[in-house]
């Protein structure tokens, strides 16, 4: 942007609005003896000065809001993230300050999830080996602690994923029993009493749920989608990973035959389904042989309640590269959607950053020099 030329711009387009004829008549006092000539020249020049000064002002104002600017209002105001103490703290997600700490009551804090509406948090709280104990957070506008209570019972193995709904009212957990725990594979809870109720995946075979992961709420409350494996081939080939749809209300409701809405091949995470249950925003990350990162983007899939016997088609949205956040090392990064699956945020533990990105709006957060930063949620 070439500063200097909006400016000679702005002021040469305001001067040339102020003619002669557009100048009201001068109303002269009644003078005794002849003014020397000249002598309205210069309060004229100074109001023509005024005039241009103010056109200059104004125009710098929409000028110079570059349209690549997003300005610290938009988007979540501020972002959680697990660290190296085992605590939660809690950041403000446009320039990286911290605005607290959240200290864990017992062992650390294992998962965490976000209220759609930013008012609430849940964190898991591992106490000890497969045991593990939600604790809620309220929070205000700005970010700060208001309140925190741990939820009545426990559960008896370790907590891998949450997703609390809009208001808060319900969050579900999906467990780790690979380390040698025992129990629910996921479970819900309703949030002011602590009741729960769980469901555990049907034994393995050719054709079984290998896992349950990315659990996330659908507008209503609930309806609960989670990814699972497909099933593979006659062959024995991978073919993707199947998102479902549980009516966690429904007596009758089973992991097993939980309704199928969406398959694809993509590496997806982050659910975020639309409103209106048509179509899901997730997050598609792409990396080289390695693992080393190459971009990740946020994309939309429709969602069918008919045949899901084919891939989804993927429409990307937006797109981060290595590139773009080079010098940082494309190595060791965490990536999290918000509620409303607009805007991305990305950290890089390697190299003490993080960046987010909105509606295609790139912008590293100044003030986040931190290389402990682990889960995020905003």
């Amino acid at each position: 942007m070439n500063v200097e030329r909006l400016l000679k711009d702005a002021a040469a387009a305001e001067t040339r609005e102020v003619t002669r004829e557009s100048l009201p008549p001068l109303a002269l006092p009644a003078a005794r003896r002849r003014r020397p000539a000249g002598r309205w020249i210069v309060p004229v020049a100074a109001a023509l000065t005024v005039i241009a000064v103010a056109a200059v002002t104004v125009a710098l104002r929409g000028a110079l809001r570059s349209p690549d600017v997003v300005g610290a209002h938009e988007g979540p105001p501020y972002f959680l993230a697990t660290h190296r103490k085992g605590g939660v703290g809690v950041f403000d997600s446009w320039t990286g300050r911290m605005i607290a700490d959240i200290g864990p009551r017992a062992g650390h804090y294992s998962a965490l999830a976000v209220s759609g509406d930013r008012r609430t948090a849940f964190l898991a709280d591992e106490s000890g080996p497969c045991r593990t104990r939600i604790e809620k957070v309220g929070l205000r506008r700005d970010g700060t602690v208001a309140s925190r209570t741990t939820l009545p019972g426990g559960f008896d193995t370790r907590v891998d994923e949450m997703a609390a709904t809009a208001d808060g009212g319900r969050v579900a957990l999906v467990f780790n029993n690979l380390t040698g725990c025992r129990g629910d594979d996921v479970a819900v809870v309703d949030s002011p009493s602590g009741a729960h109720r769980g469901w555990r995946l049907p034994p393995p075979s050719a054709s079984s749920l290998e896992y349950a992961q990315s659990p996330a709420w659908g507008a209503d409350g609930r309806t609960l989608f989670f990814v699972t494996n497909a099933p593979e081939s006659p062959q024995g080939e991978y073919n993707g990973i199947v998102l479902r749809e549980l009516d966690t209300r429904r007596a009758d409701a089973d992991l097993a035959h939980a309704r199928a809405v969406l398959r694809s091949v993509a590496d997806l995470s982050s659910f975020r389904p639309s409103p209106d249950g048509r179509t899901v925003t997730a997050i598609e990350e792409k990396t080289y042989v390695g693992g080393t990162f190459d971009s990740v983007a946020i994309v939309e899939l429709p969602l069918s309640r008919g045949d899901t016997s084919r891939t989804a088609p993927v429409r990307e949205l937006d797109r981060m590269t290595a590139r773009q956040i080079a010098p940082a090392a494309p190595v060791d990064f965490r990536t999290s959607l918000d509620a409303t699956g607009r805007h991305l945020l990305v950290s890089s533990r390697h190299d003490r950053a993080v960046f987010r990105m909105d509606d295609g709006r790139f912008h590293r957060l100044p003030d986040m020099h931190r290389s402990d930063l682990g889960l995020i949620a905003w």
